[in-house]
């Protein structure tokens, strides 16, 4: 069974199967499989990626795939995230009015009972699982890129440390032909993600899921101001709700994997090619062209040009696609 290129995946269903390969793929009794995740995310991942595989020398449309593949996993468990927050914060506000209009239950939480939520409790449950699950599908990005099976790097395991380890042992091993300087680079910033982010995920997520199994997340009765509290959690930065949190996390999350995806890819090219943060400018213009939202996007390759990019430029780039939309 074929995947379909991410490129194609924002796109209309009538316009897919105008596409000649799709076609000829569906008429031959091949089926694709079409996957949408949030326009800002697929940008943030399989679009970053394409943006440094072109750095790659010699790279393969088979090796552009695959990372390909990997960063649309990553896509689906973020759209996940972004889901179960969504979820939570519908049923809070639901829950918050029916418990407000019952004057008997408003009056007992005032008193000191807490109700747990079931449903909100699930969605926070399966919040953190995803976010785990993340973690573990970004790791997978350096099997294409190393060699390595998928087996052998199968999860972010003790904060990334696991990752780091292996990191380590790619350095002294000069037959994988990786940039070095890149790979310190990477393991940096794993380092720098431990704190204080990342560690509130695993803080929040034990408290949930390990430490406190009786945990009843529900309502209660703040005395300070005189009114019900929405559940709340403790970070490095003090109590906030845990639907901000959520948010937070989510997004955090996000720019980490564009970062990471981009930094790994770089580990394969040579060490003469620089790497740029893209301008809101290259951003639009480039996604005009692929008709990807780079928004999210943080690299690309290095480029020796002094003229900067216009609004006629990205209105130009943006016809230039919808006349060339099947020329992939």
């Amino acid at each position: 069974m074929s995947k379909i290129d991410a490129n194609f995946t924002n796109r209309k269903i009538e316009d897919l199967l105008k596409h000649k390969t799709i076609a000829e793929k569906l008429d031959g009794g091949s089926p694709f499989i079409i996957i949408s995740p949030d326009k800002d995310i697929l940008g943030a991942t399989v679009g970053q990626a394409h943006l440094m595989a072109l750095g790659i020398s010699n790279v393969t449309p088979e090796l552009s795939a695959e990372i390909a593949i990997r960063c649309n996993a990553i896509a689906i468990k973020l759209c996940a995230l972004r889901y179960h927050r969504k979820k939570y914060e519908e049923i809070q506000k639901k829950r918050l009015s029916e418990v407000l209009a019952d004057s008997n239950i408003s009056s007992l939480i005032r008193k000191g009972l807490k109700m747990c939520e079931l449903e909100m409790l699930y969605e926070v449950e399966g919040f953190f699982h995803q976010f785990k699950s993340a973690l573990d599908m970004l790791v997978k990005v350096l099997c294409p890129i190393t060699g390595l099976n998928p087996g052998t790097l199968s999860s972010y395991k003790s904060d990334g440390s696991g990752v780091i380890k292996i990191l380590e042992k790619f350095k002294k091993n000069k037959n994988h032909g990786l940039a070095t300087g890149r790979i310190d680079w990477l393991i940096e910033e794993i380092e720098k993600a431990k704190s204080p982010w990342m560690k509130s995920v695993i803080k929040i997520r034990d408290d949930f899921s390990h430490y406190k199994p009786e945990l009843a997340l529900g309502f209660e009765w703040d005395k300070e101001v005189g009114r019900l509290k929405v559940p709340h959690v403790t970070t490095d930065n003090g109590i906030s709700p845990l639907n901000f949190e959520m948010e937070k996390l989510t997004e955090s999350l996000i720019n980490y994997c564009a970062n990471f995806i981009a930094i790994t890819v770089s580990c394969a090219f040579p060490v003469t090619t620089e790497i740029q943060v893209m301008s809101e400018n290259d951003k639009r213009y480039i996604g005009a062209r692929w008709q990807m939202d780079l928004s999210r996007a943080i690299w690309m390759l290095g480029v020796n040009a002094i003229r900067e990019l216009t609004e006629k430029d990205i209105e130009n780039a943006k016809k230039w696609a919808e006349q060339n939309i099947f020329d992939y």
